[in-house]
């Protein structure tokens, strides 16, 4: 008789006694009115079981009627609790239920302390990759939302798909108002969220409005008391929301009006950003990213974007955090592979790019090619390319070292095997060597370079 049987015959007597459970000492008495229901039990195996029983069947929690220890849990419902208990008793766990009932049976396991099971439903969901509804993935994210730390596993993965694809929750079905203050309050802190800064002010609105009934959807018709109320609801928010990247004219029309909901020192430094770009605000708002890049890119960060974008637009002053261009990730080395074959297949035909090249250490090297790559065979001629290098832990102006192309004709070699190239050699892509010559500087002290990655993003003026 092996190991494995012996644990299965301890399995089906432990299921007897949950079954015929006759030397019973514990009533449970779960749920309330009408759908309340008792479950017999036995003292020992549930202390054994649960650290949360050994301390509640020895306190003042409970009554005695004799032998028999009464027990009363009104705040979980009779069929959660029965799926609990016969886990307790057997280890085995039926989740064939509804994702109300897996969402109270989450809460239920984390009340009981049972954090085995809390870890394994978690583990179960993400990877059984169901297709939930959008009312479903609202439902439990309400929950999940709430106790963040111990669900976080589920938490987690519920946040990521409805921030990675939020039209199917904001514009398609409006499901969002159902959202509860920290469920929706944990999406706008979440830099994944992918939305724009002001379509998250005008959801905030349509959301708030909802959690106060007597509010007219007509802002215009809004007086000093509704705005008062409604300031109180988005109060949390507010931080949260990246001010500085809505543009001047989506501001004017669609938050000046409304400006009273704002912080006083916050309505003046939007003004002042806006006035006067280079300014130091007093407000600390986290920059939220341009786009989806950063979730998939391994080099480059925000502020890299920013300062890319800047020079794409030859300006001379601080740079903008409002976001002007678009970067699509096209290409990864780690991921995709380092040979050109890989480089014409993604790369070519996209207007215009940037190329970022992680070197051993901590310097990003790359350039911006203004002109479809295709494989010509030929130089092309620009007088807005650029070649980089900087930090990529420390952005500030003596990491920085910026050269734009001096000789035009030679700006771009769009070669038809494996010398693309920034210049004739300025920074040679494949060949990994950077030697100054058709652009301004140098941007890096070796001649040859060792790199650890490199990325190409399509650049696209924003709308």
């Amino acid at each position: 008789m092996t190991s494995e049987t012996l644990i299965n015959s301890l399995l089906q007597d432990l299921n007897k006694l949950y079954n015929e459970a006759d030397d019973y000492d514990v009533i449970i008495k779960a749920g309330e009115g009408s759908n309340s229901e008792d479950f017999k039990a036995h003292s020992n195996l549930l202390r054994i079981r649960s650290t949360y029983f050994k301390a509640a069947l020895s306190s003042n929690w409970t009554r005695k009627e004799g032998n028999v220890t009464i027990f009363k849990k009104p705040n979980i419902k009779a069929d959660t609790f029965k799926i609990i208990l016969k886990y307790i008793y057997t280890g085995i766990i039926n989740l064939d239920t509804s994702i109300t009932g897996i969402g109270e049976l989450l809460i239920a396991a984390d009340e009981i302390n049972l954090v085995e099971l809390i870890n394994y439903i978690q583990n179960h969901i993400v990877k059984l990759k169901k297709e939930w509804s959008e009312k479903d993935i609202i439902k439990l994210f309400n929950i999940l939302s709430c106790r963040q730390e111990v669900f976080n596993t589920l938490y987690v993965y519920f946040r990521d798909i409805i921030s990675n694809n939020p039209g199917r929750f904001f514009n398609e079905s409006n499901l969002f108002i159902e959202l509860e203050n920290d469920a929706f309050l944990s999406l706008i802190q979440n830099d994944d969220f992918d939305m724009e800064e002001i379509e998250i002010w005008n959801n905030l609105l349509k959301w708030a409005i909802s959690k106060n009934s007597t509010i007219s959807s007509n802002t215009t018709l809004w007086k000093t008391e509704e705005m008062e109320v409604i300031k109180l609801t988005i109060r949390d928010f507010i931080p949260h929301i990246r001010f500085f990247q809505i543009s001047s004219q989506n501001y004017y029309y669609k938050i000046r009006p409304l400006s009273a909901l704002l912080p006083k020192e916050l309505e003046e430094d939007i003004i002042l950003n806006f006035l006067v770009p280079e300014s130091s605000q007093n407000t600390k708002i986290l920059p939220r990213k341009l786009s989806s890049v950063n979730k998939y890119s391994k080099i480059i960060k925000l502020d890299h974007i920013y300062q890319i974008s800047h020079w794409i637009d030859k300006k001379q002053d601080n740079y903008s955090r409002v976001p002007q261009y678009e970067f699509k990730l096209l290409l990864n080395g780690n991921r995709d592979g380092f040979d050109v074959k890989t480089f014409k297949e993604r790369c070519y035909n996209k207007g215009a790019t940037i190329v970022a090249i992680k070197l051993k250490g901590n310097n990003v090297i790359g350039g911006y090619n203004p002109i479809s790559w295709n494989g010509s065979g030929r130089y092309l001629s620009t007088n807005d390319s650029f070649i980089f290098s900087f930090n990529q832990s420390t952005l500030n102006s003596s990491t920085i070292i910026l050269s734009r192309v001096k000789n035009k004709g030679k700006a771009i070699y769009d070669c038809i095997n494996n010398s693309h190239s920034f210049g004739e050699y300025d920074l040679e892509i494949f060949k990994r060597k950077c030697r100054n010559g058709d652009y301004e500087t140098k941007i890096s002290e070796d001649g040859d370079f060792e790199l650890e990655d490199y990325e190409v993003f399509q650049v696209n003026k924003k709308e």
